[in-house]
């Protein structure tokens, strides 16, 4: 693409006009460098679609907004002045204390750092809501999770079409003949929700901080699939962009989103045939869906799934994270924890439960198939359903398994149980556990 002198002389003696009286710094002049490149594609674009030099220049730079308090922002983030605190550090007969012991303490009865959110004493390792101790890897409750069931059951989307953001980007695209849906963002508030207005159209909107035709996303069609890819992230512009990609009710197929870092909100979809997820860090929300099959892989952050009906199968990968599950419904769950957190309620379906290094806890309100509970070097909780009937097979090695305290034992002899629970024993759960726990009851 050619530029033009022109524009770039212009943009250039505009530029010098915000940072003249501003010191020169390696952050401002990155930041200037940043605005020159993208202020000088927004108004060759312009120029290309019909305005004279001057005025295409005028309006990219209205268009983009404050640069001033830009320049305040970034001369913020990386000034020259740094804050010293001085930590009080003191040793004695009684240990070594740092802040008081607030920051660290070491005396006879153990280490703790940060408050005791690190913490080793008799009891045994505390790191944050992990424990380490005689039972094993556990995880200590979180009182925020505690919510009523009354209280997801009143999950309303209308709140979230509203945007604080202004919007500087719309499109639609027709979903008749369309298979499948993709979307990837590096770094943005992502919504996936039902179109409000009755339309056979997908609507994408962004909702940016600063406006620049090069930020927003490409929208392409190829055969059946529609792919929103986001547009240009700058280095060091503090670039926010929320989006919301509405779907309508005729659209049937298949709903494939990536997103690095940011919060994500999927839900209200009834329709849709498959969902994969794949988030490397963040928070996401997935509610209200009727889907056929779901998978979802989360390498760090929070991922919450609740009042979800899935058809087949869900399919759950969690890499040093945390997933909770409420009022879920699969026929077939495939989940594995490694150095993470699967907690599940009103839960119903059967399959397979992995946990390395991680923490499992359910609560299933029906057990709907067989269930593979597995356990390396992490722990494992299921609480059955009063009602339910189902055998059981539970095994050790090097761990530690807990049987239902009302089963009729069948079997029990070192590392090995077997027994039933109920009168019919449709559904078998088995345990095996290796240098971990596995607790059924």
């Amino acid at each position: 693409m050619i530029m033009s002198a022109k524009i770039e002389q212009l943009v250039a003696m505009r530029l010098n006009t915000y940072f003249k009286q501003q010191p020169v710094t390696p952050a401002l002049t990155e930041l200037k460098m940043e605005l020159a490149t993208d202020l000088n594609e927004a108004a060759n674009d312009k120029e290309r679609s019909g305005l004279d030099p001057e005025a295409a220049v005028a309006e990219a730079f209205s268009d983009f907004g404050d640069i001033n308090e830009l320049i305040k922002q970034v001369n913020a983030e990386n000034g020259a002045t740094e804050k010293v605190h001085r930590h009080q550090i003191t040793v004695d007969e009684d240990g070594i204390a740092i802040d008081s012991g607030k920051m660290l303490k070491i005396d006879a009865d153990g280490i703790s750092i940060n408050n005791g959110t690190i913490k080793a004493d008799a009891n045994g390792l505390k790191v944050g809501r992990w424990t380490v101790d005689a039972n094993g890897i556990n995880e200590q409750e979180d009182t925020t999770e505690q919510e009523s069931s009354a209280g997801l059951q009143a999950f309303d989307l209308a709140g979230e079409y509203r945007e604080r953001l202004p919007l500087v980007n719309e499109r639609r695209v027709a979903v008749a003949d369309l298979i499948s849906l993709t979307i990837r963002y590096q770094t943005a508030m992502i919504k996936v929700l039902p179109t409000q207005e009755t339309t056979d159209e997908l609507i994408v909107r962004e909702f940016m901080n600063y406006n620049n035709p090069a930020y927003q996303a490409q929208v392409s069609r190829h055969g059946g699939n529609l792919q929103i890819v986001q547009g240009k992230v700058p280095f060091l512009i503090p670039l926010r962009v929320h989006v919301q990609i509405l779907v309508p009710a005729q659209f049937t197929g298949d709903l494939s989103l990536a997103s690095r870092a940011g919060n994500v909100l999927v839900g209200g979809l009834q329709r849709l045939a498959t969902v994969a997820l794949n988030v490397t860090s963040g928070s996401v929300r997935v509610a209200g869906l009727s889907v056929t099959s779901m998978t979802s892989d989360l390498t760090s952050g929070t991922m919450t799934i609740d009042h979800v009906q899935i058809a087949e199968q869900l399919g759950l990968m969690v890499k040093s994270g945390r997933v909770r599950l409420t009022a879920v419904t699969a026929a077939s769950y495939v989940a594995s924890a490694a150095s993470g957190s699967i907690t599940g309620q009103q839960l119903r379906g059967g399959g397979r439960w992995a946990a390395k290094s991680g923490s499992i806890k359910l609560a299933f309100a029906a057990v709907t198939g067989d269930t593979d509970l597995i356990a390396n070097s992490g722990a494992i909780k299921v609480v059955m359903p009063v009602s339910a009937s189902y055998r059981y097979e539970l095994e050790s090695q090097s761990g530690r398994v807990v049987a239902p305290r009302n089963a009729r034992v069948d079997r029990q002899a070192d590392g090995y149980q077997t027994g039933q629970v109920g009168a019919t024993g449709t559904y078998l759960i088995h345990g095996r556990a290796r240098s971990g726990n596995i607790h059924l009851s």
